[in-house]
């Protein structure tokens, strides 16, 4: 960011495994080229409380194969767009949308960017990642939308 006003210097993607993702990473390149801004990409692994225990032990646990996947997928990612500038990818654990805004308040970011999704069930009723990172961030929200499904709204 430059003395003169402000601007976008830092931004963080959060990126799911859904068909969004691609399109969440191509807007958020686009804006740290645009103002040249680093970009951070997080990713927030989600375990099914159905995954027995046993699947949990170390060293070859489930979260830490999960770990290894994304953070793999995310450093695809960033030497796909070697144009731009990265902070070190995030991969944590837990409930998306807590997680994604504790990782933006760390890391100072201007900027979130994440992904729309449809609403099928109880999200009608609790909400989705994206209604809740909107209503709770203490910073800018970009949501992504996928336009070429149809019925998405």
């Amino acid at each position: 960011m430059t003395s003169s006003g402000p601007g976008v210097r830092s931004i963080l993607a959060a990126l799911d495994e859904s068909t969004r993702a691609p399109g969440v990473f191509a807007a958020a390149t686009e804006i740290a080229r645009s103002f040249g801004g680093q970009l951070s990409l997080v990713r927030v692994l989600v375990i099914p409380p159905d995954i027995p225990p046993a699947a949990h032990t170390h060293p070859n646990g489930l979260e830490g194969k999960l770990e290894r996947d994304a953070r793999a997928e995310l450093d695809a990612l960033m030497q796909s767009a070697p144009d731009v500038a990265f902070g070190p990818p995030v991969v944590v654990e837990g409930d998306p949308w807590r997680r994604i805004l504790e990782v933006a308040k760390d890391l100072d970011v201007d900027l979130i960017v994440a992904g729309s999704h449809r609403y099928h069930g109880m999200d009608r009723v609790l909400g989705t990642t994206a209604a809740r990172l909107v209503n709770r961030a203490d910073r800018n929200v970009l949501i992504v939308h996928d336009r070429g499904r149809s019925g998405d709204r």
